[in-house]
């Protein structure tokens, strides 16, 4: 007789459990698994020696052929398996269903059919488009929180029949160009949101208007510019605490963003300048970034007014070539700047005294000659602790022998990180030198620059 190796059913006898075809086979949690009883060899015991030890009355569960199952059958992993379909038999009791990285290019109904106690089903990386997710596909799955569909390059459109009850949606890399008003209208319970990486260059209006729960989007790697974003379209989702809009074509900042907002991300956009005020109702910001952004050079005075709980702000690799000592008022929370790789050529004494809460400071790779002793004050910034200068030109003469100096005592509150790579560009003399062979009496004036 052939040997047992896997079984997919069992029949309920009067008194016992009888096994009839091959599965892989694991008892519910709590019970042992089959084994074979004693006089019988292993694992391939003959047919009609192998017995079920979980007790009567208590079906095994079966999982798949070719997938993996874990914690039981508590998550079925079917990926990478070359599937064309949702495999049949998936255990009735999975929580989190892997499909990602297969050739399934439709899903219906059926496919899922008495999966109640599903979770998260992960259908990325498949051939699924736009019209072959039937309706109601997902529609009797009570439990279902999480629906990752990201990487099917044809899915062009937001589906039209995604169950209510979803609180995470990934559609990444996909090929959606517009976002329609009604395309998360059922959504209510929706928590997180990422559409990064598509083509998206309009959100209609009001398409944010039943998202009362939502708190992260990401719009992150599209081609939405000014006018594709309607004034307040965000507002709507009052409990938006993160927004990503990365890598974008926005020449400005969007208006009318939910006042709760608490993370910004405006990187690499074509952003220009930033008004007075820009932010003056984010009173809850605490993280901004903008870097990677070559077009941006000016900054307004008051531009951050209000945004008194700010943390940390990059405006790193922009084009920004001038401070003024108004240019950082209302942040008086900032724990760290990061300016490295701007414009910047010089910076007045009080510049950065607003911020009482400085502790980090990036001024590496900029356009730095010289800077003044009063710029990095303690009496101000009693909290600074770090500051980076290495990448500027420095004239290395009598103006900056204090901060030599520094270095060579103890180089403490604040840190200069990493003096054995900041060089000199002047005077003549010292051109190239890194300040770690220089002693501070080579800081003087009068040599030829």
């Amino acid at each position: 007789m052939a040997a047992v190796k896997m079984v997919s059913h069992l029949v309920l006898g009067a008194m016992l459990l009888s096994w009839v075809t091959l599965v892989h086979v694991t008892c519910p949690e709590g019970f042992p698994q089959t084994t074979c009883p004693e006089g019988c060899p292993g694992q391939d015991c003959p047919e009609g020696c192998l017995q079920p030890t979980c007790p009567e009355g208590r079906p095994q569960a079966v999982c798949p052929k070719g997938c993996e199952c874990l914690e039981g059958t508590r998550i079925v992993n079917c990926s990478r398996l070359g599937l064309t379909s949702v495999p049949s038999g998936i255990p009735t009791n999975v929580q989190q269903l892997i499909l990602e990285h297969n050739n399934i290019a439709r899903v219906s109904k059926e496919d899922f059919a008495n999966l109640t106690s599903v979770e998260s089903i992960d259908l990325s990386d498949n051939k699924l488009n736009s019209q072959s997710i039937a309706a109601g596909t997902f529609d009797d799955l009570p439990s279902l929180g999480t629906l990752d569909l990201s990487y099917n390059k044809n899915l062009d459109d937001f589906p039209a029949y995604l169950p209510s009850n979803l609180t995470y949606l990934y559609f990444i890399s996909n090929s959606a160009v517009h976002v329609s008003a009604d395309a998360f209208a059922n959504l209510t319970e929706i928590v997180h949101l990422d559409f990064s990486d598509n083509k998206v260059e309009t959100i209609a209006p009001g398409a944010f208007r039943n998202q009362q729960k939502l708190q992260v989007l990401y719009c992150d790697f599209n081609k939405l510019k000014d006018d594709g974003i309607p004034p307040s379209v965000y507002k709507p989702a009052k409990k938006l605490q993160n927004l990503g809009l990365r890598f974008n074509q926005l020449t400005r900042v969007p208006v009318d963003l939910p006042v709760g907002l608490q993370a910004l991300d405006l990187v690499g956009n074509h952003i220009i300048e930033l008004p007075s005020k820009a932010f003056l109702n984010l009173t809850e910001l605490q993280s901004l970034a903008f870097w990677e952004q070559p077009s941006l050079t000016t900054i307004d005075d008051n531009a951050f007014y209000g945004l008194s709980k700010m943390q940390g702000m990059d405006a790193s690799s922009t084009g920004i070539n001038k401070i003024t000592n108004g240019t950082f008022n209302g942040l008086s929370g900032m724990g760290e700047l990061v300016l490295g790789e701007c414009k910047i050529p010089d910076i007045p004494v009080g510049a950065f005294h607003q911020m009482k809460s400085l502790a980090t400071l990036w001024l590496d790779g900029n356009l730095l000659k010289t800077l003044d002793p009063g710029v990095l004050d303690r009496r101000f910034l009693s909290h600074l602790s770090e500051v980076y200068l290495w990448g500027n030109p420095w004239t290395c003469d009598c103006h900056l022998r204090w901060l030599k100096e520094h270095i060579d005592s103890n180089n403490t509150a604040p840190t200069v990180d990493s003096p054995h790579v900041m060089t000199c560009n002047a005077p003549t003399k010292l051109k190239g030198r890194a300040w770690d062979t220089l002693t501070a009496e080579e800081f003087v004036c009068g040599m030829d620059i």
